[in-house]
Protein backbone atom coordinates (compact mmCIF):
# COMPACT_ATOMS: atom_id res chain seq x y z
CA UNK A 1 0.00 0.00 0.00
CA UNK A 2 1.34 3.45 -0.92
CA UNK A 3 1.45 6.40 1.41
CA UNK A 4 -1.14 8.96 0.14
CA UNK A 5 0.77 11.88 1.69
CA UNK A 6 4.08 11.01 0.03
CA UNK A 7 5.06 13.36 -2.78
CA UNK A 8 6.45 12.33 -6.13
CA UNK A 9 9.91 13.80 -6.64
CA UNK A 10 10.28 12.62 -10.23
CA UNK A 11 10.54 16.25 -11.31
CA UNK A 12 10.28 17.10 -15.00
CA UNK A 13 10.99 20.34 -16.83
CA UNK A 14 9.83 22.02 -20.01
CA UNK A 15 11.03 25.12 -21.82
CA UNK A 16 9.20 26.88 -24.63
CA UNK A 17 8.84 30.26 -26.31
CA UNK A 18 5.23 31.40 -25.91
CA UNK A 19 3.57 33.88 -28.26
CA UNK A 20 0.14 35.41 -28.78
CA UNK A 21 -0.84 32.23 -30.67
CA UNK A 22 -1.98 29.58 -28.18
CA UNK A 23 0.67 26.93 -27.57
CA UNK A 24 0.33 23.45 -26.20
CA UNK A 25 3.21 22.91 -23.83
CA UNK A 26 3.74 19.47 -25.34
CA UNK A 27 3.15 17.62 -22.08
CA UNK A 28 0.05 15.73 -23.19
CA UNK A 29 -3.04 15.26 -21.08
CA UNK A 30 -2.65 14.68 -17.36
CA UNK A 31 -2.99 10.89 -16.85
CA UNK A 32 -6.23 9.47 -15.45
CA UNK A 33 -6.52 9.61 -11.65
CA UNK A 34 -3.50 11.94 -11.39
CA UNK A 35 -2.79 15.65 -11.12
CA UNK A 36 0.04 17.69 -12.62
CA UNK A 37 1.71 19.83 -9.94
CA UNK A 38 3.71 22.88 -11.07
CA UNK A 39 6.49 23.72 -8.61
CA UNK A 40 8.50 26.40 -10.45
CA UNK A 41 7.96 28.94 -13.25
CA UNK A 42 10.54 31.21 -14.86
CA UNK A 43 9.36 33.85 -17.32
CA UNK A 44 11.39 36.13 -19.58
CA UNK A 45 9.38 38.72 -21.51
CA UNK A 46 11.36 39.32 -24.70
CA UNK A 47 8.78 41.78 -26.05
CA UNK A 48 9.57 45.50 -25.97
CA UNK A 49 6.20 46.23 -24.33
CA UNK A 50 4.11 45.05 -21.40
CA UNK A 51 2.91 41.52 -21.94
CA UNK A 52 0.61 39.18 -20.04
CA UNK A 53 1.49 35.48 -19.80
CA UNK A 54 -1.37 33.02 -19.25
CA UNK A 55 -0.85 29.38 -18.23
CA UNK A 56 -4.14 27.55 -18.61
CA UNK A 57 -5.87 24.29 -17.86
CA UNK A 58 -7.94 23.30 -20.87
CA UNK A 59 -9.77 20.46 -22.59
CA UNK A 60 -7.95 21.45 -25.82
CA UNK A 61 -6.01 24.37 -27.24
CA UNK A 62 -9.21 25.72 -28.82
CA UNK A 63 -10.52 26.77 -25.39
CA UNK A 64 -7.66 29.26 -24.82
CA UNK A 65 -7.14 30.93 -28.21
CA UNK A 66 -7.59 34.58 -27.11
CA UNK A 67 -6.50 36.54 -24.02
CA UNK A 68 -10.15 36.67 -22.88
CA UNK A 69 -10.57 32.89 -23.11
CA UNK A 70 -7.12 32.29 -21.63
CA UNK A 71 -7.90 34.60 -18.72
CA UNK A 72 -11.03 32.58 -17.91
CA UNK A 73 -9.10 29.26 -18.00
CA UNK A 74 -5.89 30.56 -16.39
CA UNK A 75 -4.30 28.68 -13.52
CA UNK A 76 -1.65 31.40 -13.49
CA UNK A 77 -1.34 34.77 -15.19
CA UNK A 78 1.27 37.48 -14.79
CA UNK A 79 1.72 40.91 -16.33
CA UNK A 80 5.36 41.29 -17.30
CA UNK A 81 7.01 44.64 -17.83
CA UNK A 82 9.23 45.40 -20.84
CA UNK A 83 11.98 42.73 -21.05
CA UNK A 84 11.23 41.62 -17.46
CA UNK A 85 12.48 38.30 -16.10
CA UNK A 86 10.75 36.79 -13.07
CA UNK A 87 10.37 33.45 -11.34
CA UNK A 88 8.06 31.78 -8.84
CA UNK A 89 8.78 30.93 -6.17
CA UNK A 90 11.41 33.58 -5.56
CA UNK A 91 13.63 31.06 -3.73
CA UNK A 92 14.16 27.38 -4.41
CA UNK A 93 11.29 25.26 -5.79
CA UNK A 94 9.52 23.22 -3.11
CA UNK A 95 7.66 20.11 -4.36
CA UNK A 96 5.80 20.00 -1.03
CA UNK A 97 4.17 23.35 -1.87
CA UNK A 98 3.30 23.44 -5.59
CA UNK A 99 2.17 26.71 -7.18
CA UNK A 100 -0.91 25.14 -8.78
CA UNK A 101 -2.19 21.86 -10.21
CA UNK A 102 -3.92 20.66 -13.36
CA UNK A 103 -6.64 18.01 -13.12
CA UNK A 104 -6.64 14.57 -14.75
CA UNK A 105 -7.51 14.63 -18.43
CA UNK A 106 -6.70 18.32 -18.86
CA UNK A 107 -3.98 19.87 -20.99
CA UNK A 108 -1.73 22.76 -20.03
CA UNK A 109 -1.62 25.55 -22.62
CA UNK A 110 -0.01 28.99 -22.64
CA UNK A 111 -0.62 32.27 -24.43
CA UNK A 112 0.68 35.84 -24.23
CA UNK A 113 -1.31 39.00 -24.81
CA UNK A 114 1.15 40.71 -27.19
CA UNK A 115 4.50 39.11 -27.94
CA UNK A 116 7.05 36.50 -27.02
CA UNK A 117 7.91 35.18 -23.57
CA UNK A 118 10.37 32.42 -22.76
CA UNK A 119 8.77 30.03 -20.28
CA UNK A 120 10.57 27.41 -18.19
CA UNK A 121 8.57 25.19 -15.85
CA UNK A 122 9.25 22.39 -13.35
CA UNK A 123 6.41 19.95 -12.58
CA UNK A 124 5.54 16.42 -11.57
CA UNK A 125 2.53 14.11 -12.02
CA UNK A 126 1.05 12.22 -9.11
Amino acid sequence: MTNPTAKNYDLKTMSKVITSTVASLGLGAVPTAMKRYVTFISMNNTTLQQNVLYICSAASSATTTTPTLASAAAKYSRQLEVTETDQLPRGSPDPEHPLFSIAAGAYMNALTSKGTCRLFMQYYDQ
